[in-house]
C-alpha cells in the first residue's frame, strides 16, 4: 500500500432491518480504510497532533487486534517505530501471518511475546501506567486504544448524531454500541443528549465499569450496560455468534464484525423491547479481523 489516507470522513447513517424492526445505523465502518469504526474515533487525537518529540509507539493487546493494525498504521504515517507486546503466538500465526497481524507487520510492526503478558497487561492497565523500558521517547497507547485522549473524536461522533438528529426531526433516539474497554461507548454518552446503550465482550458490567472509572470518575457520564442472558467467553467461537452474524450480514447486504458484533447483537435482541423510540446501532468496522475469526470458524467445524 503506497498511499495512506489519513483523512477520516463523516460516517453516514443507514437503515437497516433486524429481526423484524427497523433500525439507523451509523456506519463508522466507512470513515476510512486504516482508521475505520470506534479506532478512528480513538486515534483522531493522535492522527492531528505533533508526535516529532517520540521515537515509537508502544502498545499491547491482542494477536488480531484492529487497534494494532491501526496504530502499525500511526506509526507510519508519523515516521515513528512501533513496538507492540502481547501474548506467546501460535506457531501457525508466527508461520503464516494472516488478518491484522499480517497487515500490521506489513507496516512494519515490530512484536514482542510476553510469557507473562497477564501480569504485564495489570501493570499498563493501572491508573498509575508506567513503560520502564520504554524512557520518554515512547508514546504509550493503552490496550484498545483505551486512553482520555479518545475523547476528542469520539467527541465528534457526538456531534455528528446530534447533528443527523436534528436534521431527521428525530427527538427521541437511543444508541448502541459494543464494547471492548468500553472506551467509545463512555465518551459518547458523556457528549450525548441521548441514552447510550452498551454490552461487555471481553468481561462482565464489573470489568466494564472499572474500565469506565480509569477515565472518568464521574459515574453519570456512564452508558447502560446491557449483558446477555448466556455467559460468552470472549473470542470464543460460538455457533449462535456466526448464525446472528450472517443472518443481519445478509439481511442487509453489509458486512458486520465477528468478534464483537455478535454478542452486541444478541444483547440488542434481547432488551430492544424495552427501549422505546428509535434506535441507532454503530457499525464499529474491524472486519479486516472476519478474514481470521471465518478460518477458525471452518476449522471447528461450525460453519
Amino acid at each position: 500500500m503506497d498511499y495512506i489516507d489519513s483523512k477520516l470522513k463523516e460516517s453516514p447513517v443507514h437503515e437497516m432491518t433486524f429481526r423484524g424492526r427497523t433500525y439507523f445505523l451509523k456506519r463508522d465502518d466507512l470513515i476510512n480504510p486504516f482508521f475505520n469504526g470506534n479506532k478512528a474515533r480513538k486515534f483522531d487525537y493522535y492522527l492531528n497532533s505533533d508526535l516529532s518529540s517520540y521515537k515509537k509507539i508502544v502498545s499491547y493487546g491482542g494477536n488480531q487486534s484492529n487497534a494494532m493494525f491501526s496504530l502499525s498504521v500511526l506509526a507510519k504515517i508519523k515516521n515513528l517505530q512501533f513496538d507492540y507486546y502481547l501474548k506467546p503466538l501460535p506457531l501457525f500465526l508466527k508461520k503464516n501471518p494472516v488478518g491484522n497481524f499480517k497487515y500490521a507487520l506489513e507496516f512494519g510492526m515490530n512484536y514482542f511475546e510476553l510469557p507473562n503478558y497477564e501480569e504485564f497487561f495489570q501493570k499498563m492497565s493501572s491508573p498509575e501506567k508506567t513503560y520502564d523500558k520504554s524512557g520518554k521517547d515512547a508514546l504509550l497507547i493503552r490496550q484498545g486504544g483505551a486512553e482520555k485522549e479518545a475523547e476528542q473524536g469520539v467527541e465528534k461522533m457526538a456531534d455528528e448524531i446530534h447533528k443527523w438528529a436534528d436534521e431527521n426531526g428525530i427527538k427521541k433516539l437511543s444508541i448502541f454500541i459494543q464494547s471492548g474497554t468500553g472506551t467509545t461507548a463512555l465518551y459518547l454518552q458523556k457528549h450525548l443528549n441521548f441514552k447510550v446503550y452498551t454490552t461487555p465482550n471481553i468481561g462482565n458490567s464489573e470489568y466494564l465499569l472499572k474500565q469506565f472509572a480509569l477515565l472518568d470518575d464521574d459515574s453519570s457520564n456512564y452508558p447502560v450496560i446491557l449483558e446477555t442472558e448466556k455467559k460468552y467467553i470472549f473470542g470464543k467461537p460460538y455457533k449462535e455468534y456466526y448464525d446472528i452474524w450472517k443472518e443481519i450480514s445478509e439481511e442487509n447486504t453489509i458486512e458486520f464484525e465477528l468478534l464483537y458484533d455478535p454478542k452486541t447483537l444478541i444483547a440488542l435482541s434481547e432488551h430492544n423491547k424495552n427501549i422505546k423510540g428509535d434506535i441507532m446501532y454503530i457499525h464499529s468496522g474491524g472486519i479486516v479481523g472476519n478474514e481470521t475469526m471465518l478460518a477458525r470458524y471452518k476449522y471447528l467445524g461450525l460453519i
